[in-house]
């Protein structure tokens, strides 16, 4: 009975070992960014309205919000050289 728990004990725990490192290794790629989500109000992106509503930057359905009549797409805000701080970053719908 001793010689077979050797014997099984470390294949059993390498098993383990590599069962938790890919357990590990996918949560590390799939980190979920949560922005800001901006309406264009312009074309361009220069200036934008905050509904307050959370985004996300990992693909799926577009980020948008309702003012009761209208759907609007949201967008993240980033700097562009020469340019400035625009609304222009695609973001997504945060979904569980």
């Amino acid at each position: 009975m001793k010689k077979f728990l050797k014997s099984a004990g470390l294949p059993i725990g390498v098993f383990a070992l590599a069962i938790g490192s890919a357990f590990a290794t996918n949560a590390m790629k799939s980190p979920l960014a949560i922005e800001l989500g901006y309406q264009k109000i312009d074309e361009d992106g220069f200036e934008c309205f905050d509904p307050v509503i959370t985004c996300s930057t990992v693909e799926g359905p577009v980020c948008t919000w309702n003012d009761g009549t209208t759907t609007h797409t949201l967008y993240g805000k980033h700097t562009v050289p020469n340019v400035g701080t625009v609304c222009t970053k695609p973001l997504y719908q945060i979904i569980q």
